[in-house]
């Protein structure tokens, strides 16, 4: 009897013969991944840590000087410290109005934005999100200027030209951000022409 159920018998399908042929099977299933991802650039090794990539060219000169001819406010293009790379500009909705927003990298690779607008004074205390309820002052070049704090927000530092009100925020230190406050109370007005 046991010979005729043996003689019959099926034998195991493979999956079923042991946990080698599915480790040998992830394997390759890994490899064929990998082979993909590095053809498609999606990944990159590098013993030595993840590295800084190039910091992506913006001409902040020319978007102000679009953003004067466009706005119905003044605009100012501050002469910011040399080593900041102009990296990113728009023109956004703002508080009803519009604003103007072109960012640096500095020297040691924080970011700084300035924001301008004609939008009332206290509504650059949303500028980037968040609630900012304290408020503060802090004398820049003569002028003072109102800044704006809250928890996990990065400070607003705001004045009014009269011509425009001007923001500056970012990750940088504040020694940066007293440099860009500096430059563009100082900068006059870019012309209007067209």
């Amino acid at each position: 009897m046991g010979g005729i159920l043996t003689a019959v018998a099926e034998p195991k399908p493979r999956i079923l013969q042991g946990n080698r042929d599915m480790v040998w099977s992830l394997v390759i299933l890994m490899a064929i991944c990998a082979a993909f991802a590095g053809i498609a650039g999606l990944c990159t090794f590098s013993p030595s840590g993840p590295q800084q990539g190039p910091i992506p060219e913006f001409d902040a000169e020319a978007s102000l000087r679009q953003d004067a001819r466009s706005l119905d406010f003044a605009i100012r293009s501050p002469e910011v410290p040399e080593g900041w790379t102009s990296n990113s500009g728009r023109v956004e909705s703002f508080a009803g109005t519009s604003s103007s927003h072109v960012g640096w990298v500095t020297g040691e690779r924080s970011f700084v934005e300035l924001v301008q607008t004609d939008a009332p004074l206290e509504d650059l205390r949303r500028v980037g999100g968040g609630p900012r309820p304290s408020m503060s002052m802090i004398p820049v070049a003569g002028r003072e200027w109102t800044v704006f704090t809250g928890d996990d927000v990065r400070p607003v530092w705001a004045v009014d030209l009269g011509d425009a009100r001007v923001a500056v925020t970012g990750s940088a230190a504040t020694s940066d951000l007293e440099a860009l406050a500096a430059a563009v109370q100082d900068a006059e007005p870019l012309p209007r022409e067209q």
